[in-house]
């Protein structure tokens, strides 16, 4: 089976607590910007493992419901897996990547695409002045 740029494997997942710890933990070196209603931290990083990893969180206190949540992180994990091209890091390294959804309301898919491409960009254009 060969590689596809526009899937999100299990791999691009970020699942490890240790990773997850040391990308929130002040003077790690990570990074934060918002786009209403996302917010995105990220940490660049020597390739511990192979390509970016991606975590979505939707808080609990902003959606009730899991179906609310869920919605939510399918059209997060949806607008990354068709924009993730748009993430061009320097030679040698990658990014785990987190977005946090800020607001308690739901979005068009259109809006949240646009948000996921803008902040993407960001973190391309912060790590080029780097």
């Amino acid at each position: 089976m060969g590689f596809h740029t526009n899937t999100l494997t299990k791999r691009e997942r970020l699942c490890s607590h240790h990773l997850i710890d040391r990308l929130f933990e002040p003077g790690q070196g990570s990074k934060s910007f918002s786009a209403f209603p996302l917010r995105v931290v990220f940490r660049l990083v020597t390739p511990e493992q192979s390509g970016n990893s991606l975590l979505i969180s939707v808080p609990k206190r902003q959606f009730k419901h899991a179906v609310d949540r869920n919605r939510v992180k399918r059209q997060v994990r949806e607008a990354y897996r068709t924009s993730k091209d748009l993430l061009r890091l320097p030679e040698g390294t990658t990014a785990n990547v987190a977005f946090i959804w800020l607001d308690s309301k739901h979005y068009p898919t259109h809006v949240v695409t646009s948000r996921v491409r803008n902040l993407l960009q960001r973190i391309t254009e912060s790590c080029a002045k780097s």
